[in-house]
């Protein structure tokens, strides 16, 4: 609660004990403007002081409690502000002019209990907008991530480089197979079938995934040749029906490759083991020295899991870099 909060609060209090008492002034002829006043500014204080109580014991409930349930989480705010507020005003009652506590509680527990009523309803209305608005924000965010991911993910394979070494390729096989050009244009062309296929999809089937990926290692192998090895070693084919974001493994392969030295001297290594609780993805560690190390790729793809309450593990030693993919749930 900002300072512009605690003013409104403050506020609002006022406006409703003021309300209140000019109600009870009406409804007895005995009271005087002067009583009017004089409880008006002897239980004001008392009313903030009320309900700041009663914002920290509801704000302490929802942290503590976690109660989903809206009826039952103010049934219990009620029931603990409740007795509070009747503990407090018994005792300072007693201090300022002392009663029979029998005699207080019934002339003044129902008031007492109705004003809290009050108070614990303006308070939970007021957090009810806040999780509303925390709500809306986090959905932004998420939002604003899954675009960048997409474009992300789509400029990743659609840019000029990746297409300009695709059609390179391709009319070198040209001149010296048939058969292979034609395979390589299916597999291209399968590549960014996909990637439109999947640009609006949350999350696909590994079996998709890896029917996917294999077109690309294709590619790129044809490009490296001896230069790449890849290896996608299976040890739970049941895996194959779990899902995982789309071009998930695309994308750390791609950056393996951009990262690391790729020659028939220096090979790169990129190993895919698929295992019942993940998917784990490790090359040999040879980084080039010009090549931008921001991650941004990485960053994005472990945003996209955050928001299925997953983590990507990433471990890097002077040897090797591995990537623990973890499966998510279907929507």
């Amino acid at each position: 609660m900002n300072k512009k909060h605690i003013l409104l609060f403050i506020l609002i209090t006022a406006l409703i004990q003021l309300m209140c008492q000019a109600a009870f002034m009406l409804l007895n002829a005995d009271y005087t403007k002067q009583d009017f006043l004089f409880q008006y500014l002897i239980n004001l204080p008392a009313s903030i002081f009320i309900g700041a109580i009663d914002f920290l014991i509801i704000n302490t409930v929802y942290k503590r409690l976690r109660l989903k349930d809206n009826a039952i989480r103010v049934l219990t705010d009620l029931v603990i502000t409740s007795l509070f507020v009747i503990a407090f005003a018994i005792i300072g009652n007693y201090i300022l002019s002392p009663l029979n506590i029998f005699d207080y509680i019934t002339r003044l527990a129902l008031s007492l209990i109705v004003w809290n009523t009050i108070m614990v309803l303006l308070i939970e209305i007021f957090f009810y907008n806040q999780r509303q608005a925390d709500t809306e924000k986090r959905l932004a965010i998420a939002e604003k991530e899954k675009i960048q991911y997409q474009y992300e993910t789509l400029k990743a394979q659609v840019n000029p480089h990746f297409l300009f070494n695709s059609l390179n390729v391709l009319s070198s096989l040209a001149y010296e197979s048939p058969d292979k050009t034609n395979l390589f244009a299916k597999k291209m062309s399968g590549v960014y079938r996909y990637l439109l296929l999947t640009n609006d999809k949350p999350i696909v089937t590994l079996k998709e995934e890896l029917s996917f990926l294999e077109s690309y290692i294709f590619l790129e192998q044809v490009r490296f040749e001896d230069a790449l090895h890849i290896e996608i070693i299976k040890d739970d084919n049941s895996s194959l029906n779990k899902y995982i974001i789309p071009v998930s493994l695309q994308l750390i392969a791609e950056n393996a490759i951009k990262h690391n030295i790729t020659t028939k001297d220096s090979p790169l290594t990129i190993r895919f083991h698929i295992t019942s609780e993940n998917i784990i993805i490790s090359n040999n560690l040879q980084l080039r020295s010009s090549v931008d190390k921001g991650g941004v790729g990485l960053s994005n793809l472990q945003k996209q899991y955050s928001l299925h309450n997953k983590i990507i593990d990433i471990t890097q030693s002077d040897t090797e870099f591995i990537v623990k993919i973890p499966f998510i749930s279907s929507l």
